[in-house]
């Protein structure tokens, strides 16, 4: 299986976290990336951190001549965590930890007290997002302290400041509008560290494919915004960018046509389609195991679920209280090109991230060092 890539936890988008920590002074076991060490170490005055979601090595490399800029300044290719997918992996990013550590596995996750799979983003509930909750489950349930706070409580000469789009901030409808508010803070006075996201290549990408059009050319616009933030800055300002995942072109596949399959939940699979978690009647484990297998055996690896939190694919650390209970009793990944659809939903994705392929799992550390 040439295209399967398991994460690395030593050369992960969890370790430029580590790294930029370290140089914070931010204790932490976990390793550092010596080539992005070296950098930082040259002491700059300003960090940005740009995360732009699912712009993996390989969509980078289908669209070589829009994302020129981009792969010029590209000094190594890294994994993301596991599950590839933005849930677990942004908030590794903004954390140093692993998705087995925080308890951010995926875009739906289950939640024994409410008996719902909630989608800890939108603070509702993946089957029926009319149910809302009156407190933040994530905040009850999975708490975690961010990058801007380990850094302020250290270092009470930095500032240190996060930047999102428009679903966050109305006015950056564009990535120039994004890159034209990290000028304006990198030029202000004082120590600053600044975290940037972008979601609209991820969202393009699910509609549209990897090879589109709409996705070639919003590349072009990011690379294009990243030359001109680097003209646009001074030689004191180190830029970071990279992705939380990649993305696959895929098939889907209607999980709620196989009944023998069905009949065996507990209640519906959370997690991500590409990374699921299923929840078994007891006594139906044998027929869930021999009918998944028999369906798709070569498109999905189906682990037990204590099996997989010991592979430690998930990161290594003391496991969050409620990981083995997120997982459900089995966990199937991904492996080739075909997702399931949990929901019963109209919509239909063209690619899709959460997988282990390589397309999902190998993300760009690029380092733009300012122009002496």
């Amino acid at each position: 299986m040439k295209n399967i890539v398991f994460p690395d936890y030593n050369r992960s988008l969890m370790n430029i976290t580590t790294s930029i920590l370290k140089y914070y002074g931010v204790k932490s076991n976990k390793a550092s990336l010596s080539i992005l060490e070296d950098e930082l170490n040259k002491n700059y005055r300003n960090v940005v951190y740009i995360l732009v979601d699912a712009m993996g090595t390989e969509v980078l490399k289908k669209h070589k001549k829009q994302a020129s800029f981009l792969l010029e300044n590209k000094i190594e290719t890294l994994t993301t965590v596991f599950p590839s997918t933005t849930v677990a992996a942004t908030v590794s990013a903004l954390t140093g930890k692993s998705p087995i550590e925080n308890g951010w596995i995926g875009w739906l996750q289950y939640i024994k007290e409410e008996d719902k799979s909630v989608i800890f983003f939108y603070n509702k509930d993946f089957y029926d997002e009319t149910v809302e909750f009156d407190y933040d489950v994530s905040e009850k349930y999975v708490p975690v302290t961010k990058i801007y706070q380990q850094i302020e409580e250290v270092n009470d000469d930095v500032e240190a400041i996060e930047i999102f789009p428009e679903f966050r901030t109305p006015e950056h409808k564009t990535f120039r509008d994004m890159t034209n508010t990290i000028i304006k803070d990198c030029k202000k006075e004082g120590k600053k560290f600044i975290y940037a996201y972008w979601d609209k290549l991820d969202t393009y990408l699910h509609k549209t494919g990897t090879k589109s059009l709409e996705v070639r050319n919003h590349i072009e616009e990011i690379n294009s915004d990243i030359r001109y933030l680097s003209e646009s800055l001074d030689d004191d300002t180190l830029i970071i960018v990279t992705a939380d995942h990649g993305m696959i072109d895929i098939e889907e596949i209607e999980l709620w046509k196989f009944d023998k399959i069905i009949e065996t939940f507990t209640h519906n699979p959370s997690i991500e389609a590409r990374a699921t978690a299923f929840f078994i009647k007891e006594g139906m484990e044998e027929q869930f195991v021999t009918e998944f297998n028999k369906n798709f055996k070569e498109s999905f690896i189906l682990y037990k679920s204590e099996d997989a939190i010991i592979t430690k694919i998930c990161g290594e650390g003391v496991n969050h209280p409620k990981a083995k209970e997120f997982l459900g009793d089995y966990f199937s990944i991904a492996i080739d090109k075909y997702s399931f659809k949990l929901s019963n939903s109209k919509r239909a994705f063209k690619a899709q991230h959460a997988g282990l392929t390589k397309e999902e799992m190998l993300i760009p550390l690029i380092v733009i060092r300012p122009k002496k």
